[in-house]
């Protein structure tokens, strides 16, 4: 069974289970979507220089959601105020020709910072 193969099997028993938490099922949609952020970020990151693929989830439940949730990507220097003071430091030592840095947001957490290769 491959990667992806798992992450899915994983993110179904999530979305299942009454009891698995928001920022669970959030975790496990980005290993889900991993070839195709990876992917994004690269083409990305040879246009526009270093930075983040931000998936915002806020206001959306992926457990009933359908469609696809918000991704875009930012250069490092487009800041926000939304961005977690420590992304900085993730931005400036990730490798973009292999890496991707991910910043999920969504309602009732804090905002996660994936590092994908």
């Amino acid at each position: 069974m491959s990667y992806q193969q798992r992450a899915l099997s994983r993110l179904r028993a999530l979305l299942a289970d009454p009891t698995s938490t928001p920022a669970a099922i959030a975790e496990s949609y980005v290993g889900v979507l991993s070839t195709q952020l990876l992917q994004f970020a690269h083409q990305a990151a040879a246009r526009d220089g270093r930075g983040v693929v931000e998936i915002d989830l806020r206001g959306i439940d992926l457990r009933t959601a359908t469609g696809s949730a918000p991704i875009a990507y930012y250069p490092d220097d487009a800041g926000s105020e939304e961005w977690p003071p420590n992304l900085i430091e993730v931005l400036s030592s990730y490798d973009p020709r292999r890496e991707a840095v991910v910043l999920l947001l969504q309602d009732g957490g804090e905002p996660q910072i994936f590092v994908l290769e």
